[in-house]
């Protein structure tokens, strides 16, 4: 053999091995590529389950605020209609007077059919 064959042999291996390094560069690229996209799509299913968790504590606290809300709504209520209750009953006899007296002709004064809870004492 020559010495031009074995450079020439030489450089035919050299470029088998770069060929074989381009291949095993491109087989790395490939797999690093589908790792990162791996890794990427985790990633947003952990940023999507934070988000739900979050969006889940949100609708928590204002679902219990709004019953807090309605429960104090509900008893403000509740003492609104009372005091409508006890006005009609402090005034329902009052009331039933006067009528009484409408359908027997007798006169009633203008005060009290306007304030039931004034009193024949108190005109």
């Amino acid at each position: 053999m020559s010495a031009v064959e074995g450079i020439i042999n030489a450089l035919s291996e050299l470029e088998n091995d770069i060929d074989n390094l381009n291949a095993k560069a491109e087989e790395m690229r490939r797999h690093l590529m589908t790792y990162s996209n791996e890794e990427i799509e985790k990633l947003k299913q952990q940023v999507i389950n934070a988000a739900n968790d979050e969006a889940k504590r949100i609708m928590e606290i204002a679902k219990s605020e709004a019953e807090e809300e309605s429960s104090m709504t509900s008893k403000e209520t509740d003492k609104t209609l009372s005091n409508i209750k006890k006005n009609i009953d402090s005034s329902f006899d009052k009331a039933v007077e006067n009528i009484v007296k409408i359908i027997l002709g007798e006169p009633v004064s203008s005060t009290s059919i306007t304030n039931p809870n004034i009193t024949n004492k108190q005109m």
